[in-house]
Formats: C-alpha cells, sequence, structure tokens
C-alpha cells in the first residue's frame, strides 16, 4: 500500500488485530520503553505492555510522548480514551519488539521504522516554524539546499529598487542566513540565485526580455551578481560556527565552475573552509563531469531534475502542454551515468528536483550510489524518504 493511500484512511480503525486511534499530525520519535527515559526537546513513542488509568495518567504528564504502543491485547477503554482526548496515538502492536534506540513513524497504517541508510537532509527557503518543528520530529538537523533566488524574491517583490543595490541585496540575505544560524542547523547549503528574466518581471523587475528566458543570461552567466550573496556568506561566516556548503546552479562549462570558484576567493571565503559544488542542469556539462572532476575539487554535485529534464527532452518545464517522463529510459540512463560518474570521482550527490518523489527513479539513483536524500517539510515525502532511504541496505546485501 503506497503511503498516500496510508494517510487517507480513516484515524481509527482494526486490522490484521491492530486497533490504532492515531492523533494529527502523525507521531515520529525515539523508541523508549521507560518513561524515566524520556529525553528533554524530543519526540517519544512509547512501549508498554499494559496500559490502564494509572499508566494513562503518568503518559499525559509526559509531553514529549506523542504516541504509545501496547505490546498486549488486554487493556482499559477508559486508559485509552484518556490517551485519545490527549492528542496521543494509541497502537496495538505484538508482533515484534522494536530496539528502544530506533526512530519510527506512527500514522493510519501502525508503526513503521524509519531506515536512515543515506543520510537526510532539508530542501526549503521559506523557513517558518511549522516547517522547523516537522523537520526536527524527524531529526533533521541538516539544511541540504536553501535557494538565495527565493529569498530575493520575497525581497525584490517588497522593494524592486534592491534588484540593482548590492548593499541591499547582502543585508537582506546575511539577515536571513542569521534566521537560520539561530535554529541551530548543523551545516547549511547555500544555492547561489539564478533568476530569469520571466521570474525577474513576476516580481516587478523589469529587465530586456529574451525569447526563452529560461534559456538566457542567469546564473554564471551574469556571475558578478553572486559578489553580494557570497559577501553575505562570509560576514554570516564570522559570526557562527555552522558548517556552509555552496552551490553555484545552472553551471554549463567548465569554465564556468572555475569561474565561480575564483569569485568565493575573492569574496573572502576561504576554500579550507567550506564545501563547494554546482548543480547540474545543463545536460553538455553532463559530459564534460570526468574532465571537470579531473580539472577543480568539487565536494558535491545537485542533480537539478527539473530543468536537467526539460532542457535534455527539450520540453519547456513551464508548458503545461507538454510534459516529461521521468522514469523514461534515456532520463534513467542519463542519471545513473552522471551519478557514477561522480561516484567513481568521490564527489557527493544528492537530487534537488521534483523526481525525488518518484520511487522507481529513486531507487535506480539509490543504487547508482546517490549519497544524500533531500526532502521538503511534508509529512508524506519525508516518511516516504525515509523508507527509500532503506533500500541502500538492499543494495549493500547484493
Amino acid at each position: 500500500m503506497a503511503i498516500l493511500d496510508i494517510l487517507d484512511m480513516q484515524s481509527t480503525y482494526q486490522h490484521s488485530g491492530k486497533m490504532i486511534i492515531t492523533p494529527e499530525p502523525e507521531t515520529v520519535g525515539i523508541i523508549t520503553h521507560s518513561l524515566d527515559e524520556l529525553t528533554e526537546g524530543a519526540e517519544h513513542i512509547f512501549f508498554t505492555t499494559r496500559l490502564d488509568c494509572s499508566i494513562a495518567s503518568k503518559i499525559i504528564a509526559k509531553p514529549s510522548v506523542g504516541s504509545v504502543v501496547v505490546t498486549q491485547g488486554e487493556f482499559s477503554d477508559h486508559a485509552r480514551k484518556m490517551l485519545h482526548e490527549s492528542g496521543i496515538g494509541l497502537v496495538v502492536y505484538n508482533e515484534r519488539e522494536f530496539d528502544k534506540t530506533s526512530r519510527c513513524i506512527i500514522n493510519k497504517d501502525g508503526i513503521k521504522e524509519l531506515k536512515e541508510g543515506v543520510p537526510i537532509s532539508a530542501i526549503c527557503s521559506v523557513l517558518n516554524n511549522r516547517n522547523l518543528s516537522t523537520y526536527r520530529r524527524f531529526g533533521i538537523n541538516s539544511l541540504g539546499y536553501f535557494r538565495f533566488k527565493f529569498c530575493l524574491f520575497q525581497l525584490f517583490s517588497q522593494d524592486a529598487g534592491a534588484y540593482n543595490n548590492p548593499e541591499v541585496i547582502e543585508k537582506y540575505l546575511y539577515e536571513q542566513l542569521v534566521k537560520l544560524g539561530k535554529q541551530n542547523w548543523s551545516s547549511i547549503r547555500c544555492v547561489l540565485s539564478d533568476l530569469t528574466t520571466a521570474e525577474l518581471s513576476e516580481v516587478g523587475i523589469q529587465v530586456p526580455a529574451e525569447m526563452n528566458p529560461d534559456l538566457g543570461v542567469r546564473g554564471p552567466r551574469i556571475m558578478e551578481q553572486w559578489a553580494p550573496e557570497l559577501a553575505a556568506i562570509r560576514r554570516f561566516q564570522d559570526e557562527f560556527d555552522i558548517k556552509i556548503k555552496i552551490s553555484a546552479p545552472f553551471v554549463s562549462t567548465i569554465d564556468e565552475y572555475g569561474n565561480f570558484v575564483d569569485l568565493v576567493k575573492a569574496a573572502g571565503i576561504e576554500r579550507e573552509s567550506v564545501e563547494l559544488g554546482f548543480t547540474l542542469e545543463v545536460p553538455a556539462l553532463a559530459e564534460e563531469l570526468d574532465a571537470l572532476f579531473q580539472t577543480h575539487k568539487v565536494d558535491f554535485m545537485a542533480i537539478g531534475t527539473s530543468d536537467l529534464f526539460s532542457l535534455f527532452n527539450g520540453v519547456c518545464r513551464n508548458n503545461q502542454a507538454l510534459s516529461v517522463l521521468p522514469a523514461s529510459n534515456a532520463n534513467i540512463r542519463l542519471l545513473r551515468r552522471v551519478v557514477m560518474c561522480a561516484r567513481q570521482y568521490g564527489v557527493h550527490t544528492f537530487v534537488c528536483g521534483e523526481v525525488r518523489r518518484n520511487e522507481k527513479v529513486m531507487t535506480e539513483l539509490l543504487k547508482a550510489g546517490v549519497g544524500e536524500l533531500i526532502c521538503s517539510a511534508q509529512v508524506r515525502e519525508l516518511s516516504t524518504i525515509f523508507h527509500f532511504s532503506g533500500i541502500i541496505d538492499l543494495v549493500k546485501n547484493k
């Protein structure tokens, strides 16, 4: 049964001898077998062999318990009602014991162990308390893809004149990074901007239009616009001891990547203090990856499948009359080839495009050697991608 089908089922039902009462949102937590072992600031799933009103009262007094798993079928109905009315999930589950160090999710299908075979990071450029809370529930502390482009959309929609003011851009991006720094991320991967003329027009900035702005002057083709963005990163590094990674989007040639590295150094950022990489979106660069990896030190490669597939298949990503089949043989072969090339040269890879939600494609990529799974702050995507990560165990055992 697919995750999406599971989440649309009723909250309480009888199935295969299990009774499940699930609150919304679903519980994600660390398994514990003792209320004395609860960790402050973390969500827990409490396993107990029996459940009565006394135990239920003690559970309710512990805010960090999100769900309870009863490993015997007999329990007090009043205790059940107490938990239900307190918004605490209850699952009757006696098939097997989970190790207390495991992390699980309880949803409308019961209890599932979260696999962590591949590191999982966040993709989010508009961070609010709701998104942050969701990531923390899943134990995600690494911000794997933070787009400066989305930050600039917000700035320019409020002040179109900021587009021509590098000092305002630097100050605004620095303030956004400071907010992230106070959220205690273990690492932040900053993606420099690649605004198209069409996107700029949407936020009130009129620049000379192009026949096809998706293929036009963007990203490294106007690299001087990255200077205030890099200046904001340098200022942030002076104040926060958080690992910074910088990604250059829409790189199409080896020289463009080299110019990006030089620009980072010119901004006063020491190469040894950051990880540098790029987003593979232009098919031409896919044909030169081996030469790029031999020429420059590349720490990581993101695969931006939305643009990559659009350009590779000759389809405009914004044209509703046309579509790309992500799991076509041509696309799968392209992805497998670039991931295996990066793996050969020890370059870390992950997928940041929409295809990360496609189970068939992600399975192929994990088998090829993708080293990181990246996801948005949605319970459905998070729970699905954690299960994807278990595929790596199958690969290792083959």
